[in-house]
């Protein structure tokens, strides 16, 4: 959409330039429109406020709370990410020459909160250093995890998989989208971890108890929910900042330089309260979405479509286009997530499951919803049971039907060779 938006008029500032000088073609916004905008807009945030939603910045740092010092993870993993050496995260000597950051990671593993010290007032220039860091960590740890699996060393490989899992949630509290989705990458990480580790070894029923409870409670700290107040409250900030902040804000989103002056004559013409109103209703659509369940979270993203390029145009919605993004990304990137924690939860109930039979597998997932004490869990992608099957060569594999919402039967390779139809966990070790 951003992309079109650029083509079709060179840049987004003539585009607002045509829109703010011109029209566009169109007549010029009437004032009592353009009042009646402003009271909506002033209507809404009343609205949001009322229910201990925040619409400022100094409210969204403020629900980002600082936990007690001596249960705050941040301090030292910050003193992990100082040391990190990030340099050939993928070379076999990477864990070696990071074991000092490693055993940070585990320690702060062993705290419950985390609030790293960002400054969420300065809305979208907020500086998130600690993301990348968290990235690099997760494979470190990962790759702990799976070395001392082949070691024999399950112990050491569930503390690694555990402070795994802790740093993903690090982010839980943190109210950016950026932040809660490298929080599900990092699970991912974790997960993987877990998926390779077990697949060398037999884990201890003792272990695999500790891994599923971990595993219980992480499937709502990746809710888009808290989110989304992040979004929408830095959308209202930079609708309401100067026309230097809002070429700022719509810079960083993508929109490349906006000149100021062709901003102050799109407000000017009374376009701006327009714009914003649509966007504010846009992104609190997106609020109440990110409390639906799967899959109808993803039928409800699937229609909610940003203006095309023509509309956008005509409605004078050219601030909307660029700040704003269609939401059925996030949205699948969050079923997936929450398939990959019910996929992990139901391996770690099968491994439970054949280390009581001396090895033997459960011919459904139906013998296993004691070790579950739940029913199977459905795919969030279309509502149905998790998929299971033994394998003809040893092991078995779990499985969603993924973002096609197709069923091919747990295959691991698309029919390119590359894509991944569904989200499959397999164990082959017999």
């Amino acid at each position: 959409m951003k992309a079109d938006l650029l083509l079709s008029l060179a840049s987004l500032g003539g585009v607002i330039l045509v829109l703010g000088l011109s029209g566009c073609g169109q007549a010029k916004t009437l004032p009592g429109v353009a009042n009646s905008h402003s009271v909506a807009v002033s209507t809404h945030l009343a609205a949001i406020v009322a229910v201990g939603e925040p619409v400022t910045l100094d409210q969204l740092s403020r629900i980002y709370e600082e936990p007690p010092a001596a249960q705050n993870a941040a301090p030292l993993y910050a003193q992990a990410f100082a040391i990190l050496r990030a340099e050939g995260a993928d070379s076999p000597d990477f864990l070696a020459r990071n074991q000092n950051a490693l055993a940070l990671l585990l320690q702060a593993a062993e705290r419950p909160s985390c609030r790293y010290p960002i400054a969420l007032t300065n809305g979208l220039t907020a500086v998130l250093p600690h993301l990348f860091k968290i990235t690099t960590s997760a494979k470190l740890l990962r790759m702990e995890a799976v070395s001392q699996a082949s070691q024999g060393q399950t112990d050491r490989a569930t503390a690694a998989i555990l402070a795994g899992l802790r740093l993903a949630r690090s982010l839980d509290n943190e109210p950016l989208l950026l932040s809660r989705l490298v929080e599900m990458a990092t699970l991912g990480q974790a997960l993987e971890a877990l998926q390779q580790s077990l697949n060398q070894r037999r884990f201890t029923d003792a272990e695999l108890l500790q891994l599923l409870t971990a595993l219980r409670d992480a499937e709502p700290a990746v809710s888009l929910r808290r989110a989304m107040l992040g979004e929408r409250a830095n959308l209202v900030a930079a609708f309401q900042s100067s026309d230097e902040g809002l070429a700022d804000a719509m810079a960083i989103s993508g929109g490349g330089a906006v000149p100021e002056f062709s901003l102050r004559s799109y407000r000017s013409e009374g376009h701006l309260e327009g714009d914003f109103a649509f966007a504010l209703n846009f992104m609190s659509n997106l609020v109440a979405l990110a409390s639906t369940p799967y899959p109808q979270a993803l039928d409800a993203a699937a229609r909610m479509k940003l203006p095309d390029t023509q509309t956008t145009l005509a409605d004078q919605l050219v601030v909307s286009a660029v700040l704003l993004q269609a939401p059925i990304g996030p949205v699948s990137k969050g079923a997936e997530a929450i398939a990959r924690i019910r996929l992990t939860r139901t391996v770690l109930a099968v491994e439970r499951y054949r280390l009581k039979r001396g090895g033997a597998l459960p011919a459904s997932l139906a013998d296993v919803t004691a070790e579950l004490s739940d029913d199977i869990p459905n795919d969030p992608f279309d509502g149905q049971p998790l998929r299971y099957r033994q394998r003809s060569t040893g092991g078995y594999s779990v499985w969603a039907v993924g973002p096609d919402r197709q069923d091919d039967g747990g295959s691991i390779l698309g029919p390119d060779g590359k894509t991944l139809p569904d989200v499959v966990i397999a164990i082959t070790r017999e």
